[in-house]
């Protein structure tokens, strides 16, 4: 560590040296916010950028480059389990030093480690880089956004999100004006709970929590086979609050919020709907064991009993031309980037300090790979059993864990009808 720090002291006097330096989360290895029940805040394993760990080997192979680690994050709570040294051991990734901010901005810790090229996800440290260099006429630097280097898959990742006063939340595109489910197409290294939280919050501008998956289907889209991820998702708000909460890009011309019955007549409205929404809000009322605690699933059972003979117009023989859905083959991507040791990095927290710091955990599920090809395995046993039976057209295919959430209104109406500016 000397060594390296009187590396930097001279790096830093001369301003000759060569340093490149990497920002760490969601430009290294992506995590979102998962679970905040206000004790304690779970964040989940969201994919890796492969083409900056590329780049991050090819400047090490690369005489007189020093390859720095500059994080946002709090060294004080770090933990051995968690801690960047430990993740970037796991990736098989080498630099020559890793620096943290303590929740300050970048720039600063930049220009004292000469920094001429920096790769960067946050916006907001874009913005102090640039200001910080208008006051420092000496700070050479380049800045790349990580996320300009990826491309964009052919998967795609789509949701319901639910409010807090149990409405339903769905999107207006702006190219063909119909209602669609939020979300878009994956990046190249992303895992599709990772890709919908990140659509989700470019375009709307709100963070969604505690993601249920639904389903995997194989979906057709101008004349493009696409595999599609349907969610369910929260949000601390109720539809009165979203007014003053989303805020559109130019993806989406509107959103609204409502119970099942307002959106089943957004579905039908004239505006028309995407095979997307469709598929979802059906996986939504088929796995309705996911929306309803216990204590609240018998007083709606009975209503939900007959609403997909309602739905059934719609989806089965109404103007979508019958059932989309097909056997989904393909499988996810692992979850787990390479080189993870023991196939995941654990629970991971920045706990512990004072007894009332709220407990920090990341939890990186690689394990769910196991349960997820046990219950695929069960299910095609299951469908080999009853396949002379006539099939019914559904493949589940379980993706992530389950839990209790607020109940969901499937009633016929009060619902409020948000609209979005």
């Amino acid at each position: 560590m000397k060594d390296l720090l009187d590396k930097m002291k001279k790096l830093n006097e001369n301003k000759n040296g060569t340093v490149v330096t990497f920002d760490f989360d969601n430009t290294i290895v992506k995590s979102f916010e998962n679970k905040n029940d206000g004790l304690e805040v779970q964040y989940q394993f969201g994919g890796i950028n492969p083409a900056i760990i590329s780049r991050i080997k090819k400047f090490k192979e690369q005489e007189g480059v020093t390859v720095l680690v500059v994080t946002s994050r709090n060294a004080a709570l770090e933990n051995p389990q968690s801690s960047v040294k430990s993740m970037l051991d796991g990736l098989g990734v080498k630099v020559d030093g890793i620096f943290y901010t303590n929740g300050d901005k970048k720039a600063q810790k930049l220009y004292e480690l000469g920094s001429s090229l920096h790769y960067e996800d946050n916006p907001e440290e874009l913005e102090a880089i640039e200001a910080f260099q208008h006051l420092h006429s000496d700070f050479n630097i380049k800045v790349i956004n990580a996320d300009s280097l990826l491309s964009d898959t052919e998967e795609v990742a789509k949701g319901i999100i639910i409010t807090n006063d149990n409405k339903f939340v769905i999107v207006q595109r702006s190219d063909s004006h119909e209602w669609d489910a939020a979300g878009g197409h994956l990046m190249v290294g992303e895992l599709p709970e990772f890709a919908l939280w990140r659509e989700v919050n470019e375009e709307m501008q709100l963070k969604i929590t505690n993601l249920q998956y639904l389903d995997s289907l194989e979906t057709f889209w101008q004349n493009k086979k696409k595999l599609v991820h349907y969610y369910l998702s929260y949000v601390p708000y109720s539809c009165e609050e979203l007014v003053g909460a989303v805020q559109l890009q130019w993806e989406l011309s509107d959103y609204f919020c409502g119970d099942i019955r307002e959106v089943e007549h957004k579905l039908q409205s004239a505006e028309g709907a995407t095979e997307n929404l469709t598929n979802a809000v059906n996986l939504m009322i088929q796995e309705k064991h996911l929306v309803f605690e216990s204590r609240d699933y018998q007083k709606v059972s009975q209503r939900l009993k007959d609403y997909p003979k309602d739905f059934k117009e719609l989806t089965g023989q109404g103007r979508t031309g019958g059932s989309p859905y097909k056997n989904v083959k393909k499988p996810l991507g692992k979850s787990a980037p390479p080189g993870a040791p023991g196939g995941g990095w654990g629970p991971i927290g920045e706990e512990k300090e004072e007894k009332t710091r709220p407990k920090i955990k990341i939890k990186f599920l690689y394990d769910l790979d196991e349960k997820r090809k046990k219950k695929r395995k069960k299910k095609r046993k299951n469908k080999r059993k009853t396949s002379n039976k006539g099939s019914t057209g559904w493949s589940t295919w379980p993706y992530g864990g389950s839990g209790g959430h607020s109940p969901v209104d499937f009633g016929d109406g009060g619902g409020d009808g948000g609209g979005g500016e």
